[in-house]
């Protein structure tokens, strides 16, 4: 089982960047949502919480940025960070952030490339946190929230999603799915569902050093309409890009039909693609 290091999922998030934008980040921004709002910093919880600076782990395109910005009040500073320079410079993109300016002053607002394992900032930096669709994907997941503990201050509050439980995940099951139909092997690296029992993610955070974690489920359906779409979107990953470079073209040929009738059977019998997400909400 291959865990990626940090440096090959910079490699591999810049090359699956401009596809995950396209087909893929309208089904996170619902879960970006809901984890910046649990964190109580929208304008509307301003008379209770003053927070007054936030972190952005894995900003991606920039859907989870822009809600915050849009959500914050301007006084509070927002950093976002990728590990990517490519979904960094979707995000200025998306924000009209032009040349190589990295900052919005009047928001308040900073972007910059970093690595979730290692970030650049002080113990204590900031009062919130938030990491969309990250967690589960890091070496070292451990590592991860121990470095959100670090750079929270003391009662700040930190949200994370990963992928939830596979049999409520069929956005992510059906490729594998439809690959172990025809006796295809896709299983070359560590699955991206293994963060999604409540109880160990939860004891995760608290061994990290939270003194409370809030965990939960949540589906998000995709607008995913046909079986070719689907195929389009989820045979651009690099890794199942970098399979198919060594499979029989009439295997491929197989495998991405069975792809296709699957979904649009689905679809037919008036049931979303969709996926399920987990998440956890701690405080320090």
């Amino acid at each position: 089982m291959k865990i990626l290091t940090p440096e090959e999922l910079e490699q591999r998030w810049g090359i699956f960047s401009k596809n995950f934008q396209r087909y893929n980040e309208c089904a996170t921004a619902p879960v970006a949502f809901l984890l910046i709002t649990s964190l109580g910093i929208t304008k509307q919880f301003d008379s209770c919480c003053k927070s007054k600076s936030i972190l952005e782990v894995a900003c991606g395109p920039g859907a989870g940025t822009k809600l915050c910005l849009d959500y914050k009040i301007d006084s509070t500073k927002l950093i976002s960070t990728d590990i990517s320079n490519e979904m960094i410079q979707l995000t200025k993109e998306k924000l009209g952030m032009s040349g190589e300016t990295n900052e919005i002053i009047e928001k308040n607002f900073k972007i910059q490339q970093c690595n979730a394992e290692q970030l650049p900032y002080e113990d204590g930096s900031f009062d919130r946190y938030f990491s969309n669709f990250c967690l589960h994907l890091v070496t070292s997941p451990e590592k991860m929230l121990r470095e959100a503990y670090r750079v929270l201050e003391s009662g700040g509050i930190a949200a994370f999603s990963v992928w939830g439980r596979p049999e409520n995940s069929n956005q992510f099951t059906i490729v594998k799915k439809m690959a172990e139909e025809i006796s295809l092997n896709l299983a070359h690296s560590r699955s991206p569902f293994h963060l999604n029992d409540t109880n160990k993610i939860r004891q995760m955070a608290l061994d990290a050093g939270f003194s409370r974690v809030l965990v939960g489920h949540t589906f998000v359906n995709s607008p995913i309409q046909n079986g070719e779409e689907f195929s389009e979107v989820f045979l651009s990953n690099p890794d199942i890009q970098s399979f198919i470079k060594i499979l029989d073209k009439e295997k491929f040929s197989l495998w991405k039909s069975k792809i296709v009738n699957h979904v649009d059977q689905i679809l037919s019998r008036g049931e979303f693609i969709g996926s399920e997400a987990t998440y956890i909400v701690c405080t320090k």
